[in-house]
């Protein structure tokens, strides 16, 4: 399965997959596995970006170009293997969580918990 990630999260899936002794596909599980009860939050923040306190609209999502201005970064293709049956368990998260897509479930999931632990140990 082929999802896009930040570079950063790239490299960082490739120092757990070193440390942790796993593929692709465990750095995948292991992400969705620790913010299983936080997926559909992490979502909702993805999809609609929060507006200035007190205004009367709604969050609109980001264009991948204004993203990669305002991150300095353009999320890049990234490849995992699944089996039918783990295929299976994304696509009910996918719809428990509220993502459009199994990519969108996995790169959320996989960003915040890669990049969420980058800062939380220095």
């Amino acid at each position: 399965m082929s999802v896009y990630l930040l570079p950063a999260a790239i490299q960082a899936a490739a120092t757990y997959r070193s440390k942790e002794h796993t593929d692709c596909a465990g750095v995948v599980y292991d992400a969705i596995d620790a913010l299983r009860d936080r997926l559909p939050a992490l979502v909702a923040a993805r999809q609609a970006p929060e507006r200035r306190e007190g205004s009367l609209f709604p969050g609109r999502r980001e264009s991948a170009t204004a993203a990669a201005r305002r991150t300095g970064q353009r999320r890049r293709l990234w490849f995992f293997q699944a089996t039918t049956a783990e295929l299976a368990v994304l696509d009910q998260l996918q719809t428990t969580s509220g993502a459009r897509s199994r990519s969108e479930l996995v790169s959320t999931a996989v960003e915040a918990y890669l990049l969420g632990r980058r800062r939380r140990s220095r």
